[in-house]
């Protein structure tokens, strides 16, 4: 039964990172494995080995999470881009709040705290301008340069979505290769998979140890810059084809729900939070 729930809570953690915006890190956080799971990715084979049947239930669940999910969001882009895309543009802006939270933790933001907020933004800006969209066929014509740009974004995105707030999903989004990882774990595209596999597994044990410096060091800044990777991504998600029509009046009502999906999401980490208080008092 430990097991099972395991991979549930894996389950859970992989649909959340393969939607767009919303954070597999968060998910882990109010599932509570997400203290495990950092101790657990360590390039120590030794205590790697140890954490295996910690891992493996987990992991399972989350290859499970990611495929089913991949399966309902192809349909959804390919068929209502529009209203799919406000949503996850919803699911973004109603992050913030989080987000902002965590860089007032330990003390208020100070002027310089702007500086990483603002190297955030202006990554995330600098690439709407890239035109990321160009690597949108990357299962198609599979070459050298298709294969290398697949791995450091799939490293990039395993790295991100470790941090409780910030979406693995949307960092391959906003780097133009998202709808590839979703074609390719629908048409279970082998030779793109391994490379994915490969770039993450690189990306979340080079990650795990980095981000736990971080956060327990710069935690401020590090938010600070995580804040402006979120706000300086909503350029790439927006649709450029929206229009007030039927699609666009469902999308803007999506967009509505979509502001209250990072807070339900927090919901029961809050409460057993309060509890806890509750009972310690």
């Amino acid at each position: 039964m430990k097991y099972i729930i395991l991979a549930l809570k894996g389950v859970a953690v992989g649909i959340a990172n393969a939607v767009p915006g919303v954070s597999g890190g968060t998910i882990a956080v109010v599932t509570k494995i997400y203290d495990e799971l950092l101790r657990s990715l360590t390039p120590n084979i030794k205590r790697l080995i140890k954490k295996l049947p910690f891992l493996i239930p987990v992991g399972v669940g989350m290859l499970i999470g990611i495929f089913l999910a991949s399966k309902v969001l192809g349909f959804l882009f390919e068929t209502y881009n529009v209203p799919t895309q406000l949503f996850f543009v919803g699911v973004i802006l109603g992050s913030i709040p989080m987000i902002y939270k965590e860089c007032t933790k330990e003390r208020r933001l100070s002027p310089v705290c702007a500086v990483p907020f603002l190297v955030g933004a202006a990554v995330m800006i600098a690439m709407f301008f890239i035109k990321p969209d160009d690597f949108s066929g990357i299962t198609g014509e599979f070459n050298l340069l298709n294969g290398v740009i697949f791995f450091l974004s799939a490293v990039i995105a395993a790295a991100a979505m470790i941090v409780p707030g910030v979406s693995g999903a949307l960092m391959l989004k906003v780097m133009g290769c998202y709808d590839a990882a979703v074609m390719a774990v629908n048409e279970l595209n082998i030779p793109v998979l391994l490379i994915f596999a490969a770039g993450a597994v690189v990306g979340i044990f080079a990650a795990a140890g980095i981000i736990s410096m971080l956060l327990k060091k710069f935690r401020r800044g590090t938010y600070c810059f995580i804040s402006g990777l979120i706000i300086g991504s909503i350029p790439s998600i927006f649709p450029s084809e929206y229009s007030f029509n039927a699609q666009g009046i469902i999308g803007i009502i999506l967009l509505a729900i979509g502001l209250a999906v990072p807070y339900l999401f927090e919901l029961p980490f809050q409460r057993n939070k309060m509890l806890k208080k509750s009972d310690d008092e």
